[in-house]
């Protein structure tokens, strides 16, 4: 099992951990003899993931789960107060919430705007400096961001989804830069479309020319997921991209901009 013993006896706080990609890390990371606590802003949810990861637990592991909306600076910050004053600064800090709204921009409404940037970005910047302090006095420890393949690639139907994943890529490479010196390793996710809870909900909004081109993409699941990220993380990498075509799509934007255009340009329906 990738990076085993590299997360052996570390702990790992997993914002968004009670479903989907952030779910799947959390028992990645107990499976390989880690402490996690997840975060969400539903009890329900929660509660189901905790049950779920205690059954993963070996002796002397510790899970744990708190309540915590991100969007509300605030209560993040006294949420993971009381984490740490509990169970110790975490290892890791994995930012995976998220949400996604589709849809043409005449018609999307800007309150689906502003809530995709206080979850997507925002979100991680509140946790990020709720956390960052603990880590910078021990100087060590570890934070992933979850972006998107939408991150780095402009996508037709997604124009506030986007903004909101190349925010966090953004927020990723600065944060990276300023916390080096502390020996602080900061890392960005880039998956593409993975069978969650969250794609179910997505697809609902999506229009009719995004669900056309995405006809013969594959899905990935959130274990596959986790495994890059986790493997990933273990080597230290920043720019984490699980799929090929995801990895393919990255470096022909960066080095052949021109030829990914017109792969990118579909003809609209509307």
């Amino acid at each position: 099992m990738a990076g085993s013993n590299y997360y052996h006896n570390k702990s790992a706080l997993i914002i968004g951990g009670s479903e989907g990609i952030g779910l799947a890390i959390a028992v990645g990371l107990v499976a390989r003899g880690a402490d996690v606590v997840i975060a969400s802003r539903s009890k329900d949810k929660l509660a189901e993931a905790l049950t779920a990861l205690k059954r993963c637990c070996g002796e002397g592991q510790r899970v744990a789960s708190v309540v915590m909306d991100v969007r509300d600076a605030m209560q993040v910050q006294q949420q993971i107060d009381r984490v740490v004053a509990e169970y110790g600064a975490p290892d890791l800090l994995i930012n995976c919430a998220g949400v996604a709204y589709p849809g043409y921009i005449e018609s999307l409404e800007g309150d689906r705007y502003r809530e995709m940037m206080e979850i997507n970005y925002l979100g991680a910047v509140h946790t990020v400096k709720a956390v960052v302090p603990h880590m910078m006095r021990r100087r060590s420890g570890q934070i992933l961001n979850v972006s998107s393949i939408a991150g780095f690639l402009g996508l037709f139907g997604y124009t506030g989804y986007c903004a909101s994943k190349f925010a966090v890529i953004g927020f990723s490479e600065a944060l990276c830069r300023e916390l080096a010196p502390y020996g602080i390793k900061v890392s960005v996710l880039c998956p593409p479309n993975t069978r969650t809870p969250g794609l179910q909900r997505e697809n609902q909004y999506k229009p009719a020319e995004v669900l056309a081109t995405e006809e013969k993409v594959k899905v990935l699941e959130p274990e596959e997921v986790a495994q890059a990220a986790l493997a990933a993380l273990a080597r230290g990498r920043f720019m984490i991209i699980p799929s090929f075509d995801g990895k393919l799509a990255y470096y022909l934007g960066r080095y052949l901009p021109g030829v990914l255009g017109l792969f990118l340009r579909r003809p609209t329906l509307k």
